[in-house]
Order: C-alpha cells, then sequence, then structure tokens
C-alpha cells in the first residue's frame, strides 16, 4: 500500500519511540480478544442456561464476562494514553525536523512562497501524518486483527458460514477501490485549495493597512470568494465519492448478512447449529465484515494522509543551501577579522539574472560602500555572501575560503547582517536584543543598547528592557525597531558585518552617532554598508557603485567622483536632496 510505504520512508526522518508504540498495539490486542470472546462466552449462557437449564452456570459464565470486560475497559484506557502520548510526541518531532530543514533551503524560497505554504506545511501536513500514524494505522490493524479472529471462530462454528464471510471480503474491499482515482484527485485537490487559501487569508492579515487604505475591501471579498468556490467545489466532490463508497459497501454488507441467516437458519432447523452458535456466528459475521466497513471509511482519510505525506517527503528532498549541504566541511573560521572576495560571480533566480560577473574584494579592517539605485543588486550581492542565494557560478571567498567549505554555524558565528526591516520576536526588549548572543551577560546587552542610542526609548518604557513588545514591536516606531536590530547586531561582536540600508529609519543626528558607534565597534574588523546617505558613502575606505546587476566602478570617493557619471549623479542627487531639506527646515 502506497501510504505505508510513504510512511515507513518518513519514519527514518522522525524518532519513533518502538517500544511504547509496541506497548500500545499489545494493549490493544489484547483487549481486542477479550472483547472477541464475548459472543462465544454468550452463546455458550444461551444453549447451556437459557436453553439447557444448567442455572449453576450461569454465575460463571456472567463473571467471566464481567472480568472480560473489565480488563478491555482498562487496557483501552491504557492504550488510548499512550496513543496519545505517542501522537503529540511524534507530530511534534515531525514538525521539528521541518522547521530544521526550513532553516537550511535558500531564503529565496522562503520569500518566494511566503508563509502560508510552510504554515500549512507545519499544520495540516504535519497533523495528517500524526492522524495516519496514531489513528488511522491504529485502526487499520485494530480492524484487520478482529477480521481474522471472527473468521477464525465462524469456521470454527460452521465451515459453510465461515466460507460465505471469507468470499464476501474481496468483494468488499474492491468497491472503495472503484471509486480511488477520483478520491485521490479530489483529496489533492482540498489540500491544494486549503494551502491556497490559506496563504491568501494570511496576506489579507498582513495587508491589512493596504487594504483599508486602498478601499479594497470588495476586492478581497471577490478573491476570496472565488477561492472559496472552488474549495467548495472540489471539497463537495470528494465527499460524495467517500459518501458513495462507504454507502455501496454497506448495501454489499446487508445482502451478505441475509444471506448468512438463511442458510444459518437452515442450519439451526435441520439441527446442524445451535441457536446460541448462530447468534454468536451474526456476532462474528459482523465482527468480521464491519472492519471492511470500517476500512472503507478510513479509506479517504488515508488519501487525504497520502497526499500530506508526500508533501512532506517532496518538501524535504528539496535541495538546501550551499552551508547546510555536506560539502559545507565546517572548516574553522581563520583570523580575528576577514575580508571577502568575489570573483566572476553571478546569481540568477527562476529565469532571471541578477548579479552579472560581479568582482569585489574588501581587506580586513576596511569599511566598504556599495552604492547604487534600487534594483542594482546590493540586496542579492548581501545575501549571496551570507549564504541566503544560491550562486550561479563564479566564488565567494572569506578570509581565502570558498564560502561553500563553511557551514552555516561557522557563517553565523563569524558574520552579521542587518536588514533594513528586521524582525523583532514576541518577547522583552532585552529578549530581542539578548538573541544577537545567547551568552552574553546582562551588562553587555545594557552596553549594546546604549551603544545604539536607545537610551531614550528605555527611559521612555514603563519596564525598561524588560518591556514586553507587541507583535513585530507594533507600538514601536520603524527607527526604534532599527536601533533594536542595531543593538542586536553589536551585541554579537561579528568579524564581518553587513548592513543593508540600516539607518533608513532614523532622522539625521541619530543616524550620525548610530554610525560612529557601529564604526568605532567595528574597528579593524570588516564592514559591508549599502545605503543612499551621502556622509556614510563619502567616508568609506572602498566604494562599490552598481547598476543593473553589475558592478561600474570602484575606489574612494574623490576617486569616483571624478570618472564615475553614475556615481556623480548619485552624489548630486543627495546633495540636491539634502538642499531641498535644509530650505524646508529654515
Amino acid at each position: 500500500m502506497q501510504s505505508i510505504k510513504l510512511f515507513m520512508r518518513l519514519t527514518t526522518y522522525i524518532n519513533v519511540n518502538w517500544r511504547l508504540t509496541s506497548l500500545a498495539y499489545l494493549c490493544t490486542i489484547l483487549s481486542l480478544s477479550l472483547n472477541l470472546a464475548q459472543p462465544y462466552l454468550f452463546s455458550y449462557l444461551i444453549d447451556e442456561v437459557l436453553i439447557g437449564g444448567h442455572r449453576e452456570k450461569l454465575a460463571f459464565i456472567l463473571s467471566l464476562s464481567a472480568s472480560f470486560a473489565l480488563g478491555s475497559v482498562l487496557l483501552t484506557i491504557i492504550r488510548a494514553g499512550l496513543f496519545r502520548y505517542l501522537g503529540i510526541r511524534h507530530m511534534l518531532g515531525l514538525r521539528d525536523v521541518l522547521l530544521a530543514h526550513i532553516r537550511k533551503i535558500p531564503m529565496a524560497e522562503i520569500e518566494k512562497n511566503g508563509a502560508g505554504k510552510f504554515s500549512s506545511l507545519l499544520g495540516w501536513d504535519t497533523a495528517s501524518m500524526g492522524n495516519f500514524l496514531n489513528h488511522i494505522v491504529v485502526e487499520m490493524i485494530t480492524q484487520w486483527f478482529t477480521m481474522l479472529f471472527a473468521i477464525a471462530m465462524i469456521f470454527y462454528m460452521d465451515v459453510r458460514l465461515g466460507w460465505i464471510t471469507l468470499a464476501s471480503i474481496p468483494v468488499l474491499l474492491a468497491i472503495p477501490r472503484l471509486f480511488i482515482k477520483p478520491m485521490k484527485k479530489y483529496a489533492a485537490g482540498v489540500r491544494s485549495h486549503n494551502e491556497e487559501v490559506g496563504t491568501y487569508l494570511y496576506e489579507s492579515i498582513q495587508g491589512s493597512k493596504e487594504i483599508r487604505a486602498y478601499g479594497l475591501e470588495g476586492w478581497e471579498r471577490q478573491r476570496n470568494q472565488s477561492m472559496y468556490k472552488n474549495l467548495v467545489s472540489v471539497s463537495t466532490k470528494e465527499t460524495l465519492y467517500r459518501v458513495i463508497s462507504g454507502q455501496t459497501g454497506t448495501f454489499a454488507f446487508s445482502l451478505i448478512l441475509i444471506a448468512v441467516y438463511s442458510l444459518g437458519s437452515g442450519q439451526v432447523l435441520s439441527g446442524a447449529l445451535s441457536v446460541g452458535m448462530l447468534v454468536a456466528a451474526v456476532q462474528y459475521l459482523n465482527n468480521a465484515l464491519q472492519p471492511i466497513q470500517v476500512m472503507n471509511h478510513f479509506f479517504g482519510e488515508m488519501q487525504q494522509s497520502e497526499v500530506a505525506m508526500n508533501r512532506i517527503e517532496q518538501f524535504l528532498e528539496t535541495p538546501v543551501e550551499k552551508a547546510a549541504r555536506e560539502t559545507a566541511m565546517g572548516v574553522p573560521f581563520p583570523g580575528e577579522s576577514s575580508e571577502i572576495s568575489c570573483t566572476e560571480l553571478n546569481v540568477s533566480y527562476e529565469g532571471t539574472h541578477i548579479l552579472k560577473g560581479v568582482d569585489i574584494t574588501v581587506q580586513p579592517g576596511q569599511v566598504a560602500a556599495f552604492v547604487g539605485q534600487s534594483g542594482s543588486g546590493k540586496s542579492t550581492l548581501f545575501k549571496s555572501l551570507v549564504g541566503f542565494m544560491e550562486t550561479e557560478s563564479g566564488t565567494i571567498r572569506i578570509r581565502n575560503l570558498p564560502q561553500e567549505q563553511l557551514s552555516r554555524n561557522e557563517l553565523t558565528k563569524h558574520m552579521a547582517i542587518l536588514f533594513q526591516d528586521s524582525y523583532l520576536f514576541s518577547g522583552t526588549l532585552y529578549d530581542n536584543i539578548a538573541i544577537g548572543r545567547l551568552d552574553a551577560t546582562e551588562e553587555d546587552v545594557k552596553e549594546a543598547a546604549r551603544l545604539a542610542n536607545l537610551q531614550p526609548l528605555l527611559d521612555s518604557m514603563p519596564n525598561g528592557l524588560q518591556t514586553v513588545v507587541d507583535h513585530q514591536g507594533f507600538q514601536l516606531s520603524g527607527g526604534q525597531r532599527q536601533r533594536i536590530a542595531i543593538a542586536r547586531a553589536l551585541l554579537k561582536r561579528p568579524n564581518i558585518l553587513i548592513l543593508d540600508e540600516p539607518t533608513s529609519a532614523l532622522d539625521r543626528e541619530t543616524e550620525e552617532q548610530v554610525m560612529h558607534t557601529i564604526k568605532q565597534s567595528m574597528k579593524g574588523k570588516t564592514l559591508l554598508i549599502s545605503t543612499h546617505r551621502l556622509d556614510i558613502i563619502r567616508n568609506a575606505d572602498i566604494i562599490y557603485v552598481m547598476d543593473q546587476g553589475i558592478v561600474l566602478d570602484s575606489g574612494t570617493h574623490d576617486q569616483l567622483i571624478g570618472r564615475c557619471r553614475k556615481y556623480a549623479a548619485l552624489v548630486a542627487g543627495q546633495e540636491h536632496e539634502q538642499e531641498r531639506m535644509l530650505e524646508k527646515i529654515g
């Protein structure tokens, strides 16, 4: 069965507790055995006590039956607790595996697909696999054991009834297979449409400001209704095929039951079978064939689980970034400071050539500025340097080591990158700074906050560094969030610091203070900056001018201003903007 094969392949990724799993199944089988013995006990009661008149046997039979029932109840409670515990542990373990893989795949994949897809993967798909492992598989094994035990008992009581029961099984098993293709098709459709709806609803929440600002409520409803229409259609068809499959099996089961009553009645009338045995045989027939009905009912759920497991397996086969591959040997990062160089670096994404033959060299201790209009490739270059973007060709070397030899741990241990929009996590201001270096002391965190000019913010907060921030720092301004991110980066004390428009939300005075602090903290270390601010550009040791993914020229400010038209135009534009702002202030 495809589902079982998929499941067995995926168990290699999760730590299945086979000892507790075996104990849970043992409790299941013992509980079933005690339950399945009951019909035979009652047939004995009918024949020996009610018909045979042996009243002295009544108390023994009822006591034995009660003991079996109590034992079954206790075993079922233990079984339920074990499977619930295992289900949660296995589901959370699988989520950890998937989350760890998310941390290894290229950042471009995450940014392209958005949070919705991965939320569905971690939520819907892991829950479906957990349901398969600790519910569907358990039920399937339970029903197969019940069926085999019951068939054996029917053969023991009457061979002809046994053969009728045995012949009925292939018929009932074949019924859901008649609908397997449409059920699998529509189960996949339901999963796909649910993911699409989840992604768009996530976008609707994230884009609430734009939707309100542009009056897009009607557009939002129309878009959602279109998605819901497809989901409703596919979901309805999937349910209909599942119900048709189940009801067809129910009708076939009714016909088989009529045939058994007909033959069994003749056996009783001829004296070949006792009344008690016929009652027990019918009960065992139900125990033999009802599991097939239950399995047919689970057939639709199995298709959904198979779709989920397929998606999990496909995701786990997604290629990981270079720093996470086995070829990344984890070579120790040499030296206290490091140079960075790129040679003929080409980066493409989905057919778009973003970086084209980029050559740069930043010496240890240098401040390198990267300038150019939006879309010139600065951010892509920075992402490539830290391994967030896959390179098509060319080389990146850090302290004369090829980047692919450095593991993610080595890269993050000695390098830090600060984005224009840095993420703030749920927790306190202290927590959000402290994640820059988890072994930092409280004094280290306070010093980083001071260096990032956060003291005015902390003085205005009711609990200072222990103030809890809302979702993504909602109550903070853009500049305040940037300063928290800067404090986080300074706390890390990296050998290489990459700043991608780090002060775009800061006022001029605060920007000067923060940049002065950053340069002082990074003295003797390597600093790469992407910025439009003229003062920062002017004082850099080396400036790279980029345009449409190409490095047009490089040099100091004085060298470039006289020979590079693009740079001169950028500087002139900045100077004009500064003059205009000064006039407005004046």
